[in-house]
């Protein structure tokens, strides 16, 4: 984990800040293809920079999470899951406590072993909700960020 220098830091809270002013839903222009980044509300000081793998396979063992917090964080927890297709439901795993983080650029890795060998068939969709709060005296201050990646399995009997 590595702490940006004041001018990096200056440009993730420009970028931050139009994130922000960006309509509810809208995709972040970060997206890391074929993963995407849905911001679902951004009003804490947190940014996320990407996700890799941007896609997994079913022996992927953890991602990483990579993120800027412009001011200080004093949550950021992920709950990781998984989905047959876009609109089936969802299976969920533990929440990953991920901070709280001073201003920076941070990475966390996310444990996603256990939830991808509950998906079956051979794709899917491994999730991470991001739920980020700012100063938890003021109200308003959380954001919350889906970042969804597809899950592409290997045919049986190949062997890369």
């Amino acid at each position: 984990m590595t702490r940006m220098p004041r001018l990096a830091a200056a440009a993730a809270i420009a970028l931050g800040a139009g994130l922000a002013t960006a309509p509810s839903g809208a995709r972040s222009p970060l997206d890391g293809h074929p993963s995407q980044t849905r911001y679902l509300s951004n009003d804490a000081p947190f940014v996320v920079f990407g996700v890799t793998p941007t896609h997994v396979d079913g022996s992927a063992r953890q991602v990483l999470l990579s993120f800027v917090a412009t001011d200080r964080v004093e949550q950021v927890n992920v709950f990781p899951f998984v989905r047959a297709a876009p609109d089936a439901p969802a299976q969920m795993a533990a929440q990953v406590p991920c901070g709280p983080r001073d201003p920076g650029s941070w990475d966390c890795l996310v444990p996603v072993a256990g939830l991808l060998a509950r998906l079956e068939g051979a794709a899917g969709q491994l999730g991470l909700r991001i739920e980020a709060h700012g100063d938890l005296t003021q109200r308003g201050r959380h954001s919350t960020v889906i970042v969804t990646l597809p899950v592409r399995r290997a045919p049986a009997g190949f062997n890369g």
